[in-house]
C-alpha cells in the first residue's frame, strides 16, 4: 500500500508474470513495481499527491516505462496522469468482472509492438514538381518574383491556393502507396490526422516483433526511393497506444 500522503501512479496493465527490469525508473520514488489483480497486474510507482502534471520529463518517464516493458511483453497503456489512492482503490478501479476481458486484450497483443511512421515532403522538391507540371503555377511564380510582398495580393492568394491543391493531389497518391507497402506487415493500422501542407501521412502500425527487421528494411527501401522528395521518421517499437480502448 502507498505511504500516507502518496498515491499509486498507474502506467498500464500487464500479465501477472511480466518482469519489470530492476533498473526501470519511473515517476516518483522507489521504482516501478507490479500490483497483482488476479488475471492481470498493474504497473505502478508511488508519487506524492498531485505531483504528475505533464511536464516533458514526466511524459518521457511515463513512455519509457511503457515502451521498456512493451519491448518484451504486452501492455495496455493507461491514459497519462492516471493514479489511485492505494491498492484497495486499485481493486475497485479494475473490477473482477472486467479483468478477464483485459487479460484477453493482453493475450491478443502478445508478440506485437506499435511502430509509428511519419512521412513529410521536402517542400522545395515538390514545389519544383508543381512548377514543371502546372503552367499557371509557373507563370504566377515568375510574375511575383522580385515584387514587394504587399504587391499583387490576389495573384499571391491564387498561387497559394494552387500550391496547396497541388500538394494535396500528390499527398493522396503518395500516402496510398506508403500505406499499401507498410500495411502488408501490419496486423492493424491507424492513420493519424495531419495538419501541415507538407505532411504526407502519419501511421501507427501494430507489427509482429518477429517482423520488425523486415518492416524496417521495407521502410528503408521506401526512404531510398523517395530520397530528396519525402523524409521518413520511424518511432518505436512502442507500447500499443493507438490500439487499446481508452476506457
Amino acid at each position: 500500500m502507498a505511504d500516507g500522503g502518496a498515491m499509486l501512479y498507474v502506467y498500464g496493465l500487464v500479465l501477472p508474470d511480466t518482469h519489470v527490469p530492476d533498473q526501470q525508473s519511473g515517476l516518483g520514488q522507489g521504482g516501478v513495481r507490479l500490483v497483482g489483480l488476479g488475471e492481470i497486474a498493474a504497473l505502478t510507482s508511488e508519487v506524492p499527491d498531485a505531483e504528475v502534471v505533464g511536464v516533458p520529463a514526466e511524459i518521457r518517464a511515463y513512455t519509457a516505462v511503457l515502451d521498456g516493458v512493451a519491448a518484451e511483453r504486452p501492455v495496455l497503456p493507461m491514459r497519462f496522469g492516471t493514479a489511485v489512492l492505494d491498492e484497495a482503490a486499485m481493486e475497485q478501479a479494475f473490477p473482477i468482472d472486467r479483468r478477464g476481458a483485459l487479460a484477453g486484450d493482453l493475450h491478443r497483443l502478445d508478440g506485437l509492438a506499435q511502430l509509428t511512421v511519419r512521412a513529410r515532403y521536402v517542400q522545395d522538391a515538390v514545389l519544383a514538381e508543381l512548377i514543371t507540371e502546372d503552367a499557371e503555377v509557373a507563370e504566377l511564380r515568375t510574375f511575383l518574383q522580385g515584387l514587394p510582398t504587399h504587391a499583387a495580393y490576389h495573384r499571391r492568394i491564387r498561387l497559394g491556393e494552387l500550391v496547396v491543391q497541388g500538394f494535396a493531389r500528390k499527398q493522396a497518391g503518395d500516402a496510398a502507396m506508403i500505406l499499401d507497402e507498410l500495411a502488408a506487415f501490419a496486423v492493424e493500422t491507424r492513420e493519424h490526422e495531419t495538419g501541415q501542407v507538407d505532411d504526407v501521412i502519419e501511421l501507427a502500425l501494430l507489427v509482429r516483433r518477429t517482423e520488425l527487421a523486415k518492416f524496417e528494411a521495407v521502410l528503408e527501401g521506401l526512404a531510398a526511393r523517395a530520397h530528396g522528395r519525402i523524409t521518413f521518421r520511424l518511432v518505436g517499437p512502442q507500447a500499443p497506444y493507438d490500439f487499446v480502448d481508452e476506457e
